[in-house]
């Protein structure tokens, strides 16, 4: 699926499972470049972390990958899946969510992993768009996802696009942080 709608000569594309695959390579480089620089600092073995799980995931059903391009240059990207009915994505949270709250039906709930948008192209636009196509088309209820704390800005626009924080969770081992902040967006995009 391609959204061809000029903005800033921004082309959103949703690629399938072959095509994500082929991009390994690119949505690898594009993780390093958007995480290497404050306030993450990403490190090599953060980086070597991502090379290895990102092909397992295109795997989960549900796995959605959608990309920012500028021209031939891909400039940002956004990926996750469905929770499964046996996730462990609720276990183990600071502040514990309700049995409710926390049931999967492998369908209820589409959890964002990595996204992000090349450092001299952000504020255009291309970050939103990502992350509404990302969601509007994964099926679900609602979103979720992980932000460390000391990603103050990136916190911000989650909240601005009605992401709320729900809980926090501890890393073990703390790679690439110790916490992590539990965010939840409820009305999905194309929704309203």
């Amino acid at each position: 699926m391609t959204d061809t709608t000029p903005t800033d000569k921004i082309t959103i594309e949703t690629h399938g499972r072959r095509e994500a695959l082929a991009l390994t390579g690119t949505i690898c480089a594009l993780y390093e470049a958007v995480f290497s620089l404050p306030p993450f600092n990403g490190t090599a073995a953060e980086f070597a972390n991502q090379r290895s799980y990102y092909p397992k995931l295109v795997d989960r059903p549900g796995f959605r990958l959608t990309t920012a391009r500028s021209g031939p240059e891909f400039v940002g990207f956004g990926y996750g899946y469905l929770l499964p009915t046996d996730t462990r994505w609720w276990s183990a949270l600071a502040e514990p969510v309700g049995e409710e709250f926390a049931a999967e039906t492998g369908t209820r709930t589409f959890a964002v992993i990595d996204y992000g948008v090349l450092f001299d192209r952000r504020g255009a636009g291309a970050g939103h768009r990502i992350h509404d196509e990302l969601l509007s088309g994964s099926g679900a209820e609602r979103a979720t996802l992980s932000v460390q704390p000391k990603a103050v800005r990136t916190r911000e626009v989650y909240r601005r696009w009605g992401w709320r924080k729900v809980s926090h969770k501890l890393m073990d081992p703390p790679i690439p942080a110790p916490v992590f902040e539990i965010l939840v967006l409820e009305e999905m995009p194309g929704a309203r």
